[in-house]
């Protein structure tokens, strides 16, 4: 019998540990998904604008020290 409940408790807590890892991994896909999102619609097309300012002010060589856009607070 003791065998029985000890498989019982193990199998239970073998399901937690895999819901939890599921868990994490759809929470992870979400936030990756926001961040690829976030960058294709705020960060690339702030970099573009910086570098076309840029380049019409006549400052072709600071060009390529510009590779952070800055950081947007929501």
């Amino acid at each position: 019998m003791k065998k029985q409940s000890k498989n019982l408790l193990l199998d239970r807590m073998h399901r937690g540990v895999v819901y939890t890892c599921m868990g994490l991994t759809l929470y992870g896909t979400y936030m990756l998904g926001v961040r690829v999102y976030r960058y294709f619609t705020v960060i690339k097309p702030a970099r573009q604008a910086e570098e076309l300012k840029m380049l019409e002010a006549g400052a072709a060589k600071q060009v390529a020290s510009l590779d952070k856009a800055p950081t947007l607070t929501t």
